[in-house]
């Protein structure tokens, strides 16, 4: 039977292509839940940044000179505070509503997120410089953070949901990918318990960041759950970006009678022109109250929100009290003298003060001088230390300020007081005055150095002051004998 050219060809390819019918391996589910679509899509390095704490060229290595150069995730920018100069509170406020609602509405936000974050950062400046804490002694090292608009639009290496390579993606492509992610089989985490159990942890390189936990507190799930006092699992008070969204429509005056109780519960104090405004100071600060009512074993959060409070207000008061309760019992101990903890000082150094006194007393000191009067210079340095501790307490501090700040009539505004008006206030916010901040202080210290201090001991001692009566009587002889030989030697001129 003859054969058609390409026949024999395509019956080959036939046998060897796998048949269509009866596969039954069904498709591969992509999310456990929403809020690891969510997470896993936060997680995605898509923004490249070049990070440098400048270091010694020597070190070689750019590792080894703080250079960081890499793509970061939408969860790393808005969880590192060092990014926030590129994002704008509108998009942040996004984020934080993404993060506080993971339902099947999230997936197009997150597609727009993801554009959003880029508008931010390729609009504005490409290049900040973070400036760091230190002291005079050991100043910090400030860090400079670079965006890179080619790399990012270049794209980086990217996963599906189960961690397969899919590519090279840039910001746009990978949105895309999400917009055409089927949410069809995908759970809700709150419709099913064993969804905490199943979700899958997202693993990225983004430190200690916990990018599979979504909310604030250790006693959380994977999935946002915790559970209350009846053993129920319910959604967590208090999502990552909560932080944030919870205190953007507050008036500032809302916001400065927050600012007044975190600093009595340890916050560092905001300047007279940051109050009424929410930064990352507050934020971070929030933060540490939101996870301290999540972990609650007391459960504040719940009997907080059952009384129609916001879920953070037992613990903000715990951390108040925690506080001033710490402050009252160190000044006790201050003042019992059980915290003066002896200096640490060398020979070379007890001997140098005591030179240094001795020279100005004009007297001189022997070996056993030295060993009798170490103990002085010792407690002289100790004397030294407390007098500028105590110095440094009595100047007026932002802390100062804000703790004596309170609303008044405009009319009881007294002299040397300072009206600041906040939108949301029916009467103006005072600042107190410098002479009752000084009045609460008490009295300044009168600051003297280690020298001066062991001068007046020495100067004290009966011995010391025998000494010096000694030298003194002889300075008188060598006066008067030198004043003799003169007037004997005019006398022998003369004679001539």
């Amino acid at each position: 039977m003859p054969h058609e050219p390409g026949h024999e060809e395509d019956n080959l390819i036939d046998e060897l292509l796998p048949e269509e019918e009866g596969t039954t391996e069904e498709p591969q589910k992509k999310y456990a839940s929403i809020a690891e679509l969510i997470s896993q899509s936060f997680a995605q390095p898509l923004y490249f940044f070049t990070v440098e704490t400048p270091g010694p060229v020597y070190l070689g290595t750019k590792e080894a000179r703080g250079v960081i150069e890499k793509h970061w995730s939408i969860t790393e920018v808005m969880e590192n505070t060092d990014f926030s100069a590129f994002i704008s509170d509108d998009t942040r406020a996004k984020y934080a509503d993404i993060v506080a609602n993971p339902n099947v509405d999230a997936q197009a936000k997150v597609v727009e997120l993801i554009t959003d974050v880029y508008d931010d950062i390729s609009s504005g400046k490409k290049q900040y410089t973070v400036e760091a804490e230190g002291t005079f002694f050991q100043p910090g090292k400030d860090t400079i953070i670079t965006f890179s608009q080619k790399k990012t639009d270049d794209g980086a290496a990217a996963t599906d949901a189960q961690g397969r390579s899919i590519g090279l993606l840039n910001y746009s492509e990978y949105g895309q990918s999400v917009e055409n992610t089927s949410t069809e089989e995908i759970v809700l985490a709150e419709e099913v318990e064993e969804a905490s159990q199943t979700a899958q942890d997202i693993q990225a390189a983004q430190g200690a960041i916990r990018t599979s936990h979504p909310t604030w507190g250790y006693k959380t799930t994977k999935d946002g759950l915790i559970q209350n006092s009846t053993g129920e699992f319910v959604p967590a008070p208090f999502w990552k970006g909560n932080e944030y969204s919870m205190f953007s429509d507050m008036d500032p005056s809302e916001v400065f009678a927050l600012q007044q109780k975190m600093v009595r519960a340890g916050m560092k104090a905001p300047t007279v022109e940051q109050y009424g405004q929410w930064s990352d100071t507050e934020a971070n600060f929030m933060s540490a109250v939101f996870i301290k009512a999540a972990d609650d074993t007391n459960f504040s959060w719940e009997k907080d929100t059952a009384a129609g409070l916001p879920a953070y207000t037992t613990a903000l008061q715990e951390l108040m009290d925690e506080v001033g309760q710490t402050e009252d019992f160190i000044k006790l101990l201050n003042e019992a003298n059980y915290l003066q903890s002896e200096p640490n000082v060398s020979p070379a150094q007890i001997q140098q003060l005591l030179d240094q006194a001795a020279a100005g007393l004009g007297i001189t000191l022997t070996a056993q001088n030295l060993v009798d009067y170490g103990n002085l210079a010792v407690q002289a340095y100790g004397q030294a230390a407390a007098l500028e501790k105590d110095f440094q307490g009595s100047l007026i501090t932002d802390r100062d300020v804000i703790l004596g700040t309170t609303y008044k009539d405009i009319r009881a505004v007294g002299e040397g007081e300072f009206p600041r008006y906040l939108k949301g206030a029916a009467v103006p916010l005072v600042l107190p005055s410098y002479e009752y901040l000084m009045g609460q202080k008490g009295p300044q210290p009168e600051v003297k150095s280690a020298l001066e201090i062991v001068t007046e001991a020495l100067e004290a001692r009966p011995e010391i002051q025998q000494q010096q009566a000694a030298n003194e009587d002889l300075q008188d002889i060598k006066y008067s004998t030198n004043l003799f030989e003169a007037s004997m030697g005019a006398i022998e001129l003369g004679g001539n």
